[in-house]
């Protein structure tokens, strides 16, 4: 069996275009979110920072629960019933007040929250351990192109004149397709591909006590990160009014997408030192990006250069998507794998929740310091992951 045949398995590439169509559909609804609660129906900035600290925070919730009973019920049971219930959020622009389109997109944001550890899961189980960089690599290419498309679909749809409403609720069909392909996947444990040990040559953790405790920094160290993961809102809203366009501004997720997608593709299918790529590639990137945004506003930049900060972002965020899980399928059980998901998705979360209320506040008090903010903690988490994972190491 040749090498491709090994890790591009049948079920990694319905779980992958499965992917691609639900970022497809909620993407777009996250790229305009901000435009239709801030700018049309003029909710101030905390608002909306309000209800991405709820979609996260709470999230972090859901995304726990649904690792621990994937792992209980079925990871292909829970995957398809949240997955389902994604399209609640294609249905927030069709009311009139920002608190109910920002609950219903927060509904549907849970719902996605709560399939993700499990399909993690569920991707792992249907390759091999060897592949996993490669394998999550190759999804984030795919879930995060759809959204990049996504974008471009909203920016022309837009730019055409289409009212914004029509625009959101057009992503309840790509919704529906990811969820029709994730039914014909095929969760069959004793199939599993074992691959190769557990350990990764770059961790050199051969004891179940070494792999947790780096799975404990790991977790940290993604909260931290989560602290500076603001919703792509805020430079979506920076952009619209510093350049007097909603297309500007929704081009501006648009590019950061395209980067996240490649970066995610390329650095994955590379053998690299996960630790390493994870908080200088991954964590750093994403910090200089950020202060490159804050910068571009404090000195009244044009389009190109928050396009090539937004870039910086997301090529880190690629990184971070494909190595943050790669590194949990080695570090937790196989009988545990949707639920050391979960808890990765949880503190990401939890981090998340704090990051976009502060952001919301800095926000409307002055922009660039919420991006000061933001670039602190990314650069707090690339030091914690390479620090304490090392003294565990030695």
């Amino acid at each position: 069996m040749s090498e491709k045949e090994h890790w591009l398995t049948r079920n990694v590439l319905l779980i992958s275009f499965s992917a691609f169509f639900a970022d497809l559909g909620y993407q777009l609804v996250v790229a305009l979110i901000p435009v239709l609660l801030v700018l049309v129906l003029k909710a101030p900035p905390y608002v909306f920072g309000v209800f991405m600290s709820l979609s996260y925070g709470l999230g972090s919730l859901f995304a726990y629960l649904g690792g621990r009973l994937g792992d209980r019920y079925g990871k292909k049971r829970v995957v398809v019933f949240g997955n389902s219930l994604i399209p609640l959020l294609s249905l927030s622009g069709l009311l009139s007040t920002p608190v109910a389109s920002g609950l219903l997109f927060t509904a549907g944001w849970w719902s996605r929250n709560f399939r993700t550890p499990p399909r993690r899961a569920l991707l792992i189980e249907s390759s091999s351990r060897e592949h996993a960089s490669r394998v999550f690599g190759f999804l984030h290419a795919l879930d995060v192109g759809g959204g990049m498309i996504s974008v471009v679909l909203a920016v022309l749809l837009l730019a055409l004149g289409q009212p914004i409403y029509r625009v959101i609720l057009f992503s309840i069909i790509p919704l529906i397709v990811s969820t029709l392909l994730l039914v014909f996947v095929d969760e069959r444990k004793e199939e599993r591909m074992v691959g190769a040990p557990a350990e990764s040559d770059t961790l050199r953790a051969k004891k179940s006590d070494e792999r947790r405790k780096i799975f404990r920094v790991l977790l940290v160290s993604s909260m931290l990160f989560g602290l500076s993961s603001y919703s792509l809102g805020f430079p979506v809203i920076t952009v619209s009014q510093t350049q007097h366009s909603y297309v500007y501004g929704a081009g501006t997720y648009g590019v950061f997408l395209g980067f996240s997608a490649m970066s995610g593709y390329l650095f994955g299918s590379r053998k690299l030192d996960e630790v390493k790529a994870l908080a200088l590639l991954g964590y750093l990137l994403s910090a200089l990006g950020t202060l490159a945004i804050g910068v571009s506003y404090l000195l009244h930049s044009g389009s190109l250069a928050y396009y090539g900060s937004a870039a910086l972002v997301g090529m880190g965020v690629g990184v971070t998507e494909t190595y943050e899980p790669s590194l949990t399928s080695h570090l937790v059980r196989i009988s545990e794998e949707s639920t050391g998901m979960g808890l990765l998705s949880a503190y990401r979360s939890l981090g998340l929740f704090i990051a976009n209320t502060v952001m919301g506040v800095l926000f409307s008090v002055d922009q660039f310091y919420s991006y000061v903010f933001a670039t602190l903690l990314a650069l707090l988490a690339s030091v914690t992951l390479l620090v304490f994972t090392r003294r565990n190491l030695d």
